[in-house]
């Protein structure tokens, strides 16, 4: 079964407070987005690559990417994530797609092999870790109300990619409320459940400029 892979990389990224999309912020000597379009390009499975991008920086970043991926496709993005899901997934060909972000630099090709796996049996797959630090919760002061009940076991963080059988993500997404902030949420919006594989503490999402110093100490080590 061949596999199609979404990359988003049309969000503005306030949080970095990078003064421009964070996909261009350099990370050893490369922007951002080249880091996560590097490792779907290497997986035999994939042969039909979509980047969501905004449409003022289209040209630039095919340019970024052209010699990493040159038969990456590029696709407008919307106002909110789930739109730019859904036209991502739209221009999609295979039976199976992948929905990355593209602010997660370093999924590991065991971990994409393990969602595509799992997505293959269930239709809807996704890597997940498990939550290790005590909980609280705050009021709207930010003092501390109360300390959530020993049920870690049951909580857990969401990563990407997330894997799905096309046409299921295409109808969630269509049907999900705009506000959504993955696309599993999408899924289990309509009912049904979603499978889910061990994540990787390495990959991490860049959303805040801390981020971005843990993002070069992974990449270091990588490019060593």
């Amino acid at each position: 079964m061949s596999i199609s892979a979404v990359i988003l990389a049309a969000g503005r990224g306030d949080r970095m407070q990078a003064g421009g999309n964070k996909m261009l912020l350099p990370l050893e000597g490369h922007p951002l987005i080249c880091w996560a379009v590097r490792a779907f390009a290497r997986i035999d499975e994939i042969d039909d690559l979509i980047i969501v991008v905004q449409a003022h920086e289209a040209m630039e970043i095919r340019r970024l990417l052209h010699p990493i991926a040159p038969n990456a496709r590029f696709i407008e993005g919307g106002v909110t994530r789930r739109d730019s899901a859904l036209a991502g997934v739209r221009a999609t060909r295979n039976e199976l797609a992948l929905i990355h972000d593209g602010a997660r630099p370093f999924p590991s090709a065991a971990l994409i092999h393990r969602v595509i796996a799992k997505a293959k049996v269930t239709e809807a797959a996704i890597p997940v870790l498990q939550i290790t630090d005590l909980l609280h919760t705050l009021d709207s002061s930010g003092s501390t109300v109360t300390q959530l009940p020993p049920s870690i076991p049951l909580l857990a963080r969401a990563q990407t990619p997330q894997g799905f059988y096309r046409a299921l993500i295409l109808q969630c997404l269509e049907n999900a409320p705009a506000e959504i902030r993955d696309d599993a949420t999408a899924v289990l919006w309509t009912g049904r459940a979603v499978s889910t594989v061990p994540g990787e503490s390495v990959n991490v999402k860049i959303t805040k400029p801390d981020d971005l110093l843990l993002a070069e100490a992974i990449a270091a080590h990588l490019e060593a």
